[in-house]
């Protein structure tokens, strides 16, 4: 027998499991995987039980609303003269010379957009410049060398070439991006395609093959079959699972399809499993929907592809995705602001999928996931369709009845569309109080539920083996009116040695860039050995100021080498939420919301390395300083806003930098420049003892 909680998903839908290999990563593990008969079966009716919008055979376009019509046809409109990038072997061949990915990376990916944007446009009016169009991006993508994006590929390592080698093909995160490209446009244009450009459909479909399907069935030792899951494996399985549907689709083919299903399921199986039962991302908001949300989206493309055979409903009974639907509203601080630890933007834009999670919040009954959802919907007729989340992520989304019409109840309800064409009623979102995530050490609260104004706090213990880790073991984040001002950086460009042991040479990935010490002058250490102590959780704290409160207190000694002597490092980070945050009115005299970051430590005497401070207490923020002198810093937030930092006079004004942020994706949120304030605190060098509080307040 396997332990069911090793499978949730194959048991929910009572799926046979292979005991001798139950991931499936076995060498011969394709040569054994297949699916029952009456499944199998059902899986033929695929391209038929998928409800998307789609040209008919005669090339008819679907019946849709003028505004959805034009939703879709508009990305294509406004790209139009825009020409079809074709990448150069000179921008691959930058990795290798200079660590620049994004430069071939970034031109493969929007020609899948673009082709993605022509399909949407074709099929919302059926006209042969759109199809044309979306035909010469197919074919431009089935021209490429590679579909593996230049990072991952194995040649250059193999003989020291600078250029892919198409008789290798690596089955990457890039290659099954473009599979699902390929699989969704073959489905929606189908007959029109055959019609306007005979033979691209078959081109098409044997690219797929020998580029993506077959090695991944012929190579069981890709290094995402193995060892600690994360986002990889429900990104590129849920492709897989869309190229197997909709392109292996042929009575010859169904051996193969059915193998590629059985083995895409077992490795969803084992990603599942792997979540925290908090339904805490160690990965971070940004990777949830290229992780956990890839894993929903393919159990909601089975369950409809069977026909049903395999229920949703079933899947929805496993606990833990409960709690992963309800993760994103969680991290949520207000106008486009998220909590943003590990690898991420923290304003990630509107390009994401709330679809999915709506979805799952109606099939949950989770009032709460459906309002976050609805409440990044806004209160259009036409949800926003982003072609840069993905050409099946919008086709499903039009699929999709509730979403396209913003329901808010299972049983249609309330925004089922029955007010007609006018705009739907903006939904609040929920904005939670407080969560906490004991598995991941997450903690996210706020002055005042469904509220961004006034402070919110977020604080995080874990550890430094984390998936997307930066060194942030005890950071902390406050925002003051949604947006952050004691800040996690967040996530610069990727570049060649972002993934390698070279990762913590990245300023935005050590502790010293994060609200952290630096003790003895050194950073945290790198390993799942690195980590903290929760020393009071929320809600169990006996010195918090009251019962409306939030404070978490962690032990941070071990997250510091050795070398550091730090014998115990007690952070405790306070929200302390004024008195009309909890009805009372706030009169003079009222408890006034702060934030305090209290830190007491002792540390083994007399093991400050020479010439450094024993301890530096760095707090990295973001907007505008207005005032800076002994004990008091006044910063204006990226919300207008102002908040004061104080702290002890006698520390003096410490010492405040200011950085150029010089990379896209950091100026993106944070704007040209970030400053980090250094604070050096007194200690007792006989006995190593020493202590700091850092307050913020709202200046009102």
């Amino acid at each position: 027998m396997v332990n069911s909680a090793l499978t949730p998903l194959r048991s929910a839908w009572g799926l046979p499991v292979d005991h001798a290999d139950v991931d499936g990563i076995g060498p011969d593990a394709a040569a054994r995987a297949t699916l029952p008969a009456e499944l199998s079966a059902a899986f033929d009716g695929a391209r038929e039980q998928l409800a998307v919008p789609r040209l008919s055979a005669d090339g008819t376009p679907p019946p849709l609303s003028e505004a959805i019509r034009e939703a879709m046809t508009a990305p294509a409109l406004a790209s139009r003269a825009e020409p079809l990038p074709f990448p150069l072997l000179s921008q691959y061949a930058r990795y290798w010379r200079e660590g620049v990915r994004t430069d071939h990376e970034d031109d493969v990916r929007r020609l899948g957009i673009m082709a993605g944007e022509a399909v949407l446009a074709a099929v919302a009016t059926g006209e042969q410049r759109w199809i044309d169009r979306a035909a010469d991006g197919l074919l431009l993508l089935c021209e490429l060398s590679t579909w593996c994006w230049v990072a991952h590929e194995e040649v250059h390592r193999r003989r020291g070439w600078v250029l892919p080698d198409p008789d290798e093909p690596v089955v990457d995160l890039g290659a099954a991006q473009t599979l699902h490209v390929l699989a969704w446009a073959d489905l929606t244009l189908g007959a029109s395609l055959d019609e306007r450009v005979p033979g691209l459909r078959e081109r098409m479909r044997r690219e797929a093959r020998r580029r993506v399907i077959d090695p991944s069935l012929e190579r069981r030792d890709w290094h995402w079959l193995h060892g600690e899951v994360n986002n990889w494996t429900g990104w590129i399985h849920q492709h897989l699972i869309a190229g197997a549907l909709l392109l292996m689709d042929r009575e010859e083919d169904r051996r193969t399809r059915d193998a590629v299903l059985a083995l895409a399921i077992a490795q969803q199986d084992r990603y599942l499993a792997s979540f925290p039962a908090d339904g805490g991302i160690d990965e971070g908001f940004n990777y949830f929907w290229n992780g956990a949300s890839r894993l929903l989206e393919a159990i909601d493309m089975l369950a409809e592809a069977s026909g049903g055979l395999l229920p949703a409903r079933a899947a929805a009974d496993v606990p833990v995705i409960a709690e992963l639907v309800r993760y994103p509203h969680r991290m949520e601080l207000g106008e486009g602001w998220f909590v943003n630890v590990s690898d991420g933007p923290a304003r990630p834009g509107p390009h994401l999928p709330w679809g999915v999670t709506h979805r799952w919040g109606l099939r949950l009954g989770d009032a709460e996931v459906v309002a976050g959802a609805l409440a990044q919907r806004g209160g259009s007729v036409a949800p926003p369709l982003s072609p840069e989340s993905g050409l099946g992520r919008v086709l499903l989304a039009l699929g999709d009845e509730a979403w396209r019409t913003g329901r808010r109840h299972a049983d249609g309800g309330e925004g089922d569309g029955s007010r007609g064409a006018g705009a739907l009623a903006d939904p609040a979102p929920p904005l939670p109080a407080e969560t906490w995530l004991p598995q991941v050490q997450l903690l996210v609260a706020r002055e005042r539920a469904g509220d961004a104004r006034g402070l919110a706090l977020a604080a995080k213990g874990g550890h430094n083996a984390e998936s997307h880790n930066h060194l942030d073991v005890g950071s902390v984040m406050v925002a003051l009116d949604s947006s952050p001002v004691l800040i996690d950086l967040g996530q610069p460009t990727y570049r060649a040695h972002t993934f390698t042991q070279r990762r913590y040479e990245i300023w935005t990935m050590i502790s010293s860039w994060h609200t952290l010490p630096t003790i003895g002058g050194l950073e945290q250490g790198v390993g799942s050995q690195f980590r903290a102590e929760v020393v009071q959780a929320p809600d169990t704290d006996p010195e918090a100021a009251g019962p409306e409160d939030s404070a978490l207190t962690l032990d941070l000694a071990a997250a510091y080498p050795a070398e550091a002597g730090v014998r115990s490092f007690r952070r405790r980070a306070l929200l302390q939420r004024g008195a009309d945050a909890v009805g009372a009115p706030d009169v003079a005299g009222s408890a006034v919301a702060e934030v305090r970051i209290e830190d007491c430590w002792q540390l083994e005497p007399g093991h400050a390395a020479p010439g450094a401070a024993a301890v530096t207490a760095h707090h990295v923020l973001a907007g505008d300083l207005l005032e800076h002198e002994a004990g008091l810093l006044r910063v204006r937030a990226l919300s207008g806003s102002i908040a004061e930092l104080t702290w002890d006079m006698a520390l003096g004004a410490g010492d405040l930098e200011r950085r150029l942020v010089e990379d896209p994706l950091l100026e993106s949120s944070w704007g040209e420049a970030v400053h980090r304030l250094r604070l050096h605190p007194l200690i007792d060098r006989a006995t190593g003892v020493g202590r700091l509080t850092l307050t913020l307040r709202a200046e009102r």
